[in-house]
């Protein structure tokens, strides 16, 4: 499970953007956005300025990669814009693992920036929300990336408390051989009894990813589950409640 407290820093970032993982062309970003802008509800004669929250913007923002031209390189990946599902995991002090934290979205790609950071080739990106995606961009890691090839049931994630708006999840399967898999989502209130809250049309067949979800109750506990037909296959999923 997650390594929890002050212990997370770039070294154990991880970034994917459909089925790559791109976290040895990530350098910086900037920001990764969940921010309302302020409705001024001020009358002439108060002399209180009053707010209220507006619209809301969420986005992963000028995130500098290097110019890697390899086929799973970044620049292959980003170089034109276009629609995908890209997660910032954080590690604690490792890999990132078992519940911890991530940030995920479906992103429209409307920015790739070529230029030069001290000599180095690189290129910066803004990934922002599809219309109409307004979900939660903050949630945990539910499957770290590990190569399986066997039936296999992720850890089970603790929420403190069931939640009633629905969530998202991004699955990033980043290698197969010969996969077939049926993978999907598990929720629990006693983390003994288990019911199917989502399950993924990705099959492992082939390097890809999917958005799954759903609206209404989400129970304490979440899991994730692959199940087995053939192959091995490398999945990462991350999980957000609405």
């Amino acid at each position: 499970m997650a390594n929890k407290g002050k212990n997370k820093m770039t070294r154990w970032m991880r970034f994917f953007v459909d089925g790559y993982n791109l976290s040895g062309d990530a350098r910086t970003v900037g920001s990764l956005e969940q921010v309302y802008d302020e409705v001024s509800l001020h009358g002439w004669s108060e002399a209180v300025v009053n707010y209220v929250a507006g619209h809301k913007a969420t986005g992963i923002i000028d995130m500098q990669v290097l110019l890697n031209d390899a086929s799973s390189g970044a620049f292959e990946q980003l170089k034109s814009a276009g629609a995908d599902r890209a997660s910032v995991l954080f590690g604690g002090g490792a890999e990132p693992t078992f519940g911890d934290p991530a940030y995920l979205i479906e992103v429209q790609q409307l920015k790739d920036v070529a230029s030069f950071d001290a000599g180095a080739a690189v290129i910066n990106v803004d990934l922002l929300p599809e219309a109409g995606n307004d979900h939660q961009p903050m949630g945990v890691v539910i499957h770290p990336e590990n190569s399986i090839n066997a039936t296999t049931t992720g850890d089970s994630i603790d929420n403190g408390a069931g939640t009633t708006n629905g969530f998202h999840a991004s699955l990033h399967i980043t290698a197969q051989s010969s996969g077939n898999y049926e993978f999907k989502i598990e929720h629990s209130t006693n983390d003994i009894d288990w019911a199917t809250l989502g399950t993924f049309t990705v099959d492992g067949s082939a390097i890809g990813s999917e958005q799954l979800t759903g609206t209404g109750t989400v129970n304490q506990y979440v899991r994730f589950v692959a199940t087995k037909t053939a192959g091995s296959v490398t999945p990462v999923c991350v999980f957000a409640r609405d």
